[in-house]
């Protein structure tokens, strides 16, 4: 089972005491290292590797542009256009309504068009039962701590939902795919690599 390191981090906008796990990153895989795996127990070369994977995902750009929900692999990925657009109430100093807000307030001028991603719940079940995770200082040291598999009772996955939560119409501050924004630098607490859900 491979082990991934973890750190937490308090969330000081809340108030109160707020602390949250983040994952500590290995480092980033690029394209054409990922692509090189995949040739590995196969005869497709990198080159071959490389142009039909980036066709592909051509293809995918395109047909979200049109509209389209676009599956990336069985039970893996679901790539899909999203809009951001939201509007609440305009509050007087005395916490009164000053200004309800309406349908008719949220227009596609005031939006911002972001792609969103779904991770099947299927796949997220396979990660989380073959990672467990080590809490670290941050200074990378290992943190010692009573025997509990992070796992348990994992929030993440909603097996009767069809995919994970996340920010499918959310704000800017959700992972690389949480509404298809934000830049998963580790400081959004809750924050995580998907978004929407998917029906």
């Amino acid at each position: 089972m491979a082990k991934i390191k973890y750190g937490v981090k308090e969330n000081t906008k809340t108030g109160t005491h707020s602390w949250y796990a983040v994952p500590k990153f290995n480092g980033t895989l690029s394209f054409n290292e990922l692509c090189e795996e995949a040739c590995e127990d196969n005869t497709y070369s990198v080159e071959e590797m490389t142009g039909c994977v980036s066709k592909f995902m051509k293809v995918v750009q395109r047909e979200a542009a049109r509209g389209f929900r676009c599956k990336l692999g069985t039970d893996f990925l679901t790539v899909y256009p999203n809009i951001q657009c939201s509007v609440k109430d305009e509050l007087n100093p005395d916490g009164t309504v000053k200004k309800a807000a309406e349908a008719k307030d949220v227009k596609a001028n005031n939006a911002k068009s972001r792609l969103g991603c779904t991770v099947s719940p299927k796949y997220s079940l396979l990660f989380a039962s073959s990672v467990s995770w080590q809490k670290v200082d941050n200074n990378g040291n290992v943190v010692e701590e009573e025997e509990e598999d992070i796992t348990q009772g994992n929030g993440n996955v909603d097996p009767d939902s069809g995919d994970t939560p996340g920010g499918g119409g959310g704000d800017d501050n959700g992972g690389d795919t949480g509404g298809g924004t934000g830049n998963n630098d580790n400081t959004n607490p809750g924050g995580d690599d998907t978004g929407g859900t998917e029906n």
